[in-house]
């Protein structure tokens, strides 16, 4: 959640704040002029990398930990890491702009953006241990109903010879 409002603070801040201008651009249009100056509201590199690192490992320790009974949450676990450790990021870096960064954002006036999505591709390993994960705890369930099928067959079968 915190990872989440890293994004969803400062943008709704910017509308708000900044007179409905969210990303930096050379172009003047602004509802009302800012209230406050956009630095204010930036969300600094270290804490999105951070917050980013915790998750990732707090996502795999569990899909690690709890393999057989995490199968139902892994889709679940592995696209929000996706969505929040992966995608936002990218988002968190292009609100400001930062002339140390080396990707530039699209079109005639796009600038650098930050470093928060340095971390952004290992979102794809949670996203890959999540799939295996998953596969595994189907296959498990699979392989429980057909004993349990097998064994209720044979129980059938006793009892019927009783008879």
């Amino acid at each position: 959640m915190f990872a989440a409002a890293q994004f969803l603070v400062p943008l709704v801040a910017r509308l708000a704040l900044n007179g409905g201008r969210v990303w930096p651009t050379d172009q003047v249009h602004s509802l009302w002029g800012s209230v406050i100056d956009e630095r204010v509201l930036s969300v600094p590199a270290w804490l999105t990398i951070a917050t980013g690192a915790v998750g990732m490992v707090a996502a795999v320790s569990y899909l690690v930990a709890a393999r057989r009974d995490a199968g139902p949450d892994a889709p679940y676990v592995s696209l929000v890491s996706v969505l929040v450790f992966g995608i936002f990021p990218w988002a968190i870096a292009a609100l400001d702009e930062d002339p140390t960064g080396v990707i530039r954002t699209p079109g005639s006036d796009g600038y650098l953006i930050g470093w928060h999505w340095v971390l952004s591709p290992l979102a794809l390993v949670v996203l890959l241990w999540g799939i295996v994960v998953s596969a595994q705890s189907s296959r498990e369930a699979r392989r429980r109903r057909e004993r349990g099928r097998a064994l209720r067959a044979a129980a059938r079968g006793e009892s019927g010879d009783a008879r």
